[in-house]
């Protein structure tokens, strides 16, 4: 994420350089100034409402994964088929975040997205 932040921040003071080199040379009006400085708002806002949404969404992945490795029961589904999801039948994969299902199930080789998951109550 942090990632984003640089390359943002990077592109921003390019612009505002850029703003203020065709302000020097006067070839830029006040009101193109002004057009700039809403547009560069607006970016900032929207990155700001998408980087709520994916905390949000990380948060969440990240509880159902550590409720997953404590042992817990996952209800999943997927593809209209619910699935009850445990340590015994599935091994957790964090680098995609999917459940694979263990060789000694029989769920061998069933893949499930963590996103697709919620707590059995």
């Amino acid at each position: 994420m942090v990632h984003y932040w640089l390359l943002v921040i990077v592109v921003v003071i390019a612009l505002v350089l850029v703003v203020q080199l065709l302000a020097q040379y006067n070839l830029i009006s006040k009101r193109g100034k002004i057009l700039v400085g809403i547009m560069l708002l607006a970016v900032a806002i929207g990155m700001g409402v998408f980087t709520l949404f994916q905390e949000k969404n990380d948060s969440r992945l990240t509880e159902l994964a550590k409720l997953f490795l404590q042992g817990k029961m996952l209800v999943c589904v997927v593809g209209g088929e619910s699935l009850e999801v445990d340590k015994e039948k599935f091994n957790f994969i964090s680098g995609t975040l999917t459940l694979m299902g263990k060789e000694t199930s029989e769920y061998f080789r069933k893949t499930i997205p963590l996103k697709a998951c919620e707590l059995k109550e």
